[in-house]
């Protein structure tokens, strides 16, 4: 973080300046910068040495004097002469003058998207000078410097697009006016930014060894010491590396801060092609219109219609017995377009199958209540077991049955060659990228006790396995599914008892995923599986394309 400062000498061209008495000013100024001898560069900057660090004049410069801007000049050059075609200015000894290509007089302009095209006058490098009487005065630039070495040793390095550097909330970019009379900036920033993107237009090949100095950024100066500042380079494969740094001193004025970065191709991370949508069924989150929708009350037996709002609308509150209420359907309109459809079958787990909206969680306590008093664990068949509620801190989710019998284990009361599932309700085919799932309290409750009313018992053993395939369908009339398989009770006793990840990315693109919920040969009973064919799921997210 070495301090360069930079200063531009300015001679005014006189009527008489032999005597160096008091003169009037003529239309044309001539700027005169420290420069490099035989300097070939075309840039607003030359390469830097040991004690400064040299600017160049590039076409399109001007200046003002006052509130009076000046002709731009049309070539590159050490040297500049600037005209005032709209008048000439006072006295000399009472003018102000001020570099500022993207502001007006002393309120300076420092962009927060900079283009890395080495005229730093163009991003909204600032500087000040007073005229003496004598026609002479020292220009010093008043906003600050981050001058970028960054390298790399891969020879296959994709081009560098931009560099991004965010200040950790302190403005470093917006307008900001320069108080003369005090010799400092005012304390307010309008239009303020903590961030400043660097662009490269053509991108900029990285190399092993530079000058020292591969792009400048300007910025208004900031109090950053104690602050973290992230870097993110991003590259024109769409990669991109990120780090932090921690600077110790401020963005001083006139400063220039180096900040000194070797990538490697393998650092690179490559942002996804598209972005995440997430079916949470929280409040706020509805993309559906008010309904009306068919709604059974199981305590009370009474079927009625239910306006739904909101996605707890659905959540019945005379009771936890999801099947008991009935099979309704959803839809998650204008978000993942996923839905739940009831389909058309009847089995001994759940009617017509369903996907129940909840926010119940239960502990062994619930499971003592109901099973161990007249085995009624299929009332709470709503709740997830020893969570606080929905993943991730949330309140809702949702409670699926699934269940297909094998062959040998299909009955009246579940026929084979229908599964409950969700879609797509626009049928376009798509990514489900992952949903986290666990135990509900009623499959817990039966798999640990090892014993159900409905269809016998069987033994809980450490070769128990209980778990979920999800079939995918790429098509509503795509008959060979892809699977993936995720254990909600593993061999040895490994139950889930919280929200955990499960890919489904392996499905590939599909418009409807069917789960079944499979045990192992002892969980079969004379009417088919004995543990409960229910899982709770939350957070699905659905890949959609950029």
């Amino acid at each position: 973080m070495k301090k360069l400062f930079i200063a531009l000498t300015v001679v005014a061209l006189a009527t008489s300046c032999d005597n160096m008495d008091e003169v009037t000013l003529s239309s044309k100024y001539v700027v005169k910068g420290f420069h490099e001898t035989n300097a070939d560069s075309r840039t607003a900057f030359g390469t830097p040495n040991s004690a400064t660090i040299p600017f160049l004049w590039s076409s399109g410069d001007f200046i003002w004097l006052g509130a009076t801007k000046s002709d731009a000049i049309t070539s590159d050059c050490q040297i500049a002469q600037f005209t005032f075609s709209n008048g000439s200015p006072a006295v000399v000894g009472t003018g102000h003058v001020f570099y500022n290509l993207t502001g007006q007089s002393d309120e300076a302009k420092v962009l927060a998207t900079q283009t890395a095209d080495g005229n730093l006058g163009n991003d909204g490098d600032f500087g000040y000078a007073t005229l003496d009487k004598y026609g002479s005065f020292c220009l010093k630039h008043k906003t600050s410097y981050i001058w970028f070495n960054t390298t790399t040793e891969d020879a296959d390095m994709p081009k560098l697009t931009s560099i991004k550097l965010d200040a950790d909330g302190v403005n470093i970019a917006g307008k900001q006016t320069y108080e003369f009379n005090n010799d400092e900036w005012s304390s307010n920033v309008t239009g303020g930014s903590s961030t400043i993107t660097l662009n490269f237009a053509e991108g900029h090949t990285l190399v092993a060894e530079n000058d020292g100095v591969m792009a400048a950024m300007v910025c208004l100066p900031a109090a950053i010491s104690g602050k973290t500042l992230t870097v993110t380079y991003t590259f024109e494969d769409g990669s991109t590396f990120v780090e932090t740094k921690n600077p110790t001193k401020d963005l001083a004025v006139g400063a220039t801060t180096r900040i000194t970065t070797k990538i490697a191709k393998k650092q690179l991370v490559k942002e996804p092609s598209y972005e995440l949508r997430v079916l949470t069924f929280e409040d706020g989150t509805e993309g559906f219109e008010p309904y009306e929708c068919e709604f059974f009350y199981a305590m009370n037996y009474t079927e009625e219609y239910k306006q739904i709002e909101k996605w707890s609308d659905y959540i019945p509150r005379d009771g936890q017995y999801g099947n008991g209420h009935g099979a309704y359907e959803w839809y998650d309109e204008g978000n993942t377009e996923l839905a739940f459809v009831k389909p058309e079958i009847e089995s001994w787990w759940g009617i017509s199958g369903h996907a129940g909206i909840s926010d119940y969680v239960g502990t062994d306590e619930d499971i003592e209540q109901y099973h161990d008093n007249d085995n009624m664990l299929f009332m709470i068949d709503l709740q997830a077991y020893n969570v606080t509620g929905g993943a991730n801190g949330s309140k809702n989710f949702c409670s699926q049955y699934g269940y297909l019998d094998p062959e040998e284990y299909a009955t009246q009361y579940s026929p084979s060659g229908v599964l409950p599932g969700i879609q797509f309700m626009d049928e376009e085919p798509r990514v489900i990228d992952h949903m986290y799932v666990t135990n509900t309290t009623y499959a817990y409750g039966i798999i640990t006790r090892g014993e159900c009313d409905f269809g016998g018992s069987y033994e809980y053993t450490d070769e128990s396995t209980f778990k979920i395939i999800a079939y995918g369908y790429d098509s509503f009339e795509d008959t060979e599914p892809t699977t993936t398989e995720f254990y909600l009770l593993n061999t040895g006793k490994r139950i889930v008892t919280d929200w955990t990840k499960w890919d489904l990315s392996v499905l590939g693109k599909v418009v409807r995923v069917e789960f079944n919920l499979v045990a192992c040969y002892e969980g079969y009973g004379k009417y088919g599986l004995v543990i409960p064919a229910y899982f709770a799921y939350d957070d699905v997210a659905v890949r959609f394309e950029k």
